[in-house]
């Protein structure tokens, strides 16, 4: 039978404080990291036992950022979860799920940060036709990764 069950769990849960539209005081990598650290407290974690990261939904928070602000050893696993009709969260637990138990990484920390006014409103298009200026970092074809062995 194929099944993770019991090889993984959610260990801890951490949230910030909720903002109305363009009232966070703090930056949203800000907000990821003190809601990683959170999560971490709840598991009885160091955060330096993080070795993977899982969002949804083309979150602006890098990984490679996250881990370097956190002071992580090394970063194993890293994933993003695009569409699914409002899933994505829960794409983004199964994929560290995954990844935990096919043994890619130990400890993942599933997360979305969001403070919307910093940026352009959520799920909306940027207002020019060209991918140029401040709309060229949030443009579909900006997120195109290059893989190589």
């Amino acid at each position: 039978m194929r099944t993770i069950r019991g090889r993984v769990a959610v260990a801890g849960v951490g949230e910030t404080t909720y903002y109305k539209h363009g009232q966070a005081p703090e930056s949203e990598v800000k907000l990821a990291l003190r809601a990683i650290l959170a999560a971490c407290e709840d598991a009885g974690l160091d955060p330096r036992q993080v070795d993977g990261f899982a969002s949804y939904s083309n979150d602006r928070n890098d990984p490679s950022r996250l881990a370097a602000a956190l002071g992580l050893p090394e970063l194993r696993f890293s994933n993003m979860q695009w569409g699914g009709g409002g899933g994505g969260g829960a794409a983004a637990v199964g994929n560290a799920a995954a990844a935990v138990a096919a043994g890619y990484a130990d400890c993942v920390v599933v997360f979305r940060a969001l403070a919307q006014g910093q940026f352009q409103r959520f799920g909306a298009a940027p207002s020019s036709a060209t991918a140029a200026g401040e709309h060229l970092p949030r443009r579909p074809m900006s997120s195109l990764a290059i893989l190589s062995a």
